[in-house]
């Protein structure tokens, strides 16, 4: 039996990888092993692989498709080299552009990719968010980060608390009221009102 290299854990797999697998659980939830197989190990049709070699990549995707991607708290890298290029990770709230703020939130209220979702804190090293670069080649390197990276990235962002945004959108309304009010887009105002309202009745309720 000839088989190629066992992917037995969610650290062999890349953000891409990670999104295509919950994508094919989501289209074939009753025969997804077959796709996932498929998918992974670049096999054009696994029906056709010999039974034990079939079983064998089926037995160490079980061992890991149910479980967590992070088993424990992982704290992010400050920088990663994708395809070359080194990104920075921005994970403070309070250094975030406005750009960065809105597009986030956004992102995480419409339930996007994995993918979007970092593109919003993993920036080129040099540039600011989403300002003189490509970002669908961005978004492509960051396909290739390892999945398990991303989440650390987005889960230690989750862990900044609801006083923390709010501190931050507090000071982001104030800091626009300052500037030129022509300049200052009123519907960008009234969303970001809208936002440090929402947290404080949520806190309220809580």
């Amino acid at each position: 039996m000839r088989t190629k290299e066992i992917i037995d854990g969610w650290e062999q797999l890349t953000v891409a990888q990670y999104e295509s697998v919950m994508e094919i659980v989501k289209e074939h939830p009753d025969d997804c092993a077959r796709y996932i197989v498929e998918e992974l190990y670049g096999i054009e049709d696994a029906e056709r692989l010999p039974i034990p070699e079939y079983s064998c990549y089926v037995a160490n995707l079980r061992r890991f498709i149910n479980e967590p991607v992070l088993k424990a708290k992982l704290t992010p890298s400050a920088s990663y080299t994708l395809n070359g290029r080194v990104y920075r990770v921005d994970i403070t709230p309070t250094a975030f552009t406005t750009g960065q703020y809105i597009d986030l939130t956004n992102y995480m209220k419409e339930g996007a990719s994995l993918t979007d979702i970092l593109s919003v804190v993993i920036v080129p090293e040099g540039r600011a968010y989403n300002d003189g670069y490509d970002m669908a080649k961005a978004k492509a390197d960051i396909g290739s980060l390892p999945c398990t990276a991303g989440f650390a990235v987005v889960g230690f962002f989750g862990r900044w608390s609801k006083a923390s945004i709010r501190t931050f959108l507090r000071f982001l309304t104030k800091t626009l009221r300052k500037g030129e009010t022509k300049k200052i887009d009123p519907k960008l105002m009234e969303k970001l009102e809208k936002e440090e309202s929402a947290i404080y009745s949520a806190e309220g309720k809580s």
